[in-house]
């Protein structure tokens, strides 16, 4: 599911307005993390509404592509051993 900018401008501003009232240092400090993130997923989701994005932004991409990788190592392995799966415990 795809957030939308709406939502995501949303939780920017409930996390801004966490750091503001809270008492505690690193509260604030994760909070405005969090802040921040929710605005750059709310510029990507922008851009999306416009169509000027493909559905996945390049970092996500990457993500999705180093973990198709793994799975085509497992397949792989798994392929070689015959029908037990691979065990990354195991000694070959």
């Amino acid at each position: 599911m795809l957030n939308s900018s709406a939502m995501c401008r949303k939780q920017a501003a409930y996390h801004r307005q966490v750091a503001a009232t809270s008492d505690l240092e690193k509260v604030r400090r994760v909070a405005l993390t969090a802040a921040k993130v929710w605005d750059i997923q709310a510029r990507e989701a922008e851009a999306r509404e416009a169509g000027k994005q493909d559905m996945l932004s390049a970092e996500d991409a990457a993500i999705a592509l180093e973990f198709r990788r793994e799975e085509e190592v497992q397949m792989i392995i798994s392929d070689k051993s015959g029908d037990v799966d691979f065990d990354p415990r195991q000694k070959l």
